[in-house]
């Protein structure tokens, strides 16, 4: 929901508020801000146009009437214009159950105005704008060239004909070389390291396999033991 607000001093205590949109209680800080200094000023009477505004709820109605109050106080007054339907009716109900002075309702600003320091009101339109009037083009002769001919493709050298590799270049070859040297190590000495992890893991594996054998034939030991020689008991 937007709301459009637009000031339009008329004379010297008169202003115009033109109101385009909805006005309710997401857009009525937008025209408090408006509103709210227009007291602190040499205005005096305040003509709202709300012949654009699609919509107005109690909370704009309650801004409008903030402002008509304060400038009763100074000894003017706000009024509407051509309101829409929801905002004539609900100044009719405030009128109702409101003592003070209602705001006043007109059918146009003209009307409005009427009662204002303002003899006569024409809303400045923008002037038309002047016709412009294209340049003329004028024709131009088509200028033949000569056909250009394609440059002469250049002979790529023999690689015999190639200038020798510079120092910095064989450098740089002999240190790759050496890297990839010590990279195959690496790897060489890595691959061995796995093998040797995956043989103690082997032997280690045997050596439990022979430590729970002896466990083993040990019991038994102690059982055939244990069998021959029984223990006699106390008599």
């Amino acid at each position: 929901m937007r709301l459009s607000i637009r000031l339009v001093p008329v004379g010297d205590t008169t202003l115009v508020t033109v109101l385009t949109g909805e006005l309710d209680l997401t857009t009525r800080p937008i025209l408090a801000a408006f509103l709210d200094p227009i007291p602190r000023s040499a205005v005096i009477y305040m003509v709202v146009a709300a012949a654009d505004l699609r919509f107005c709820d109690l909370n704009g109605l309650h801004q409008l009437a903030r402002t008509h109050q304060a400038l009763q106080a100074k000894g003017g007054r706000l009024a509407v214009a051509a309101p829409p339907p929801s905002l004539s009716r609900l100044i009719g109900l405030m009128a109702q159950h409101d003592a003070r002075p209602a705001i006043a309702v007109h059918p146009s600003t003209a009307a409005a105005l009427s009662a204002t320091d303002v003899e006569a009101y024409q809303l400045n339109t923008p002037p038309a704008p002047i016709p412009r009037h294209l340049p003329r083009v004028r024709e131009l002769h088509r200028v033949h060239l000569p056909a250009r001919r394609p440059p002469a493709a250049r002979p790529c050298p023999e690689p015999a004909d190639l200038p020798p590799a510079t120092p910095a270049i064989g450098r740089a070859q002999a240190l790759r070389e050496q890297a990839a040297e010590r990279q195959h190590t690496l790897a060489d000495r890595l691959s061995a390291a796995q093998d040797t992890v995956t043989r103690l893991r082997e032997a280690r594996r045997r050596c439990g396999d022979s430590l729970a054998a002896l466990r083993a034939s040990l019991r038994d030991a102690r059982a055939a033991m244990a069998a021959e020689h029984p223990v006699a008991g106390s008599g």
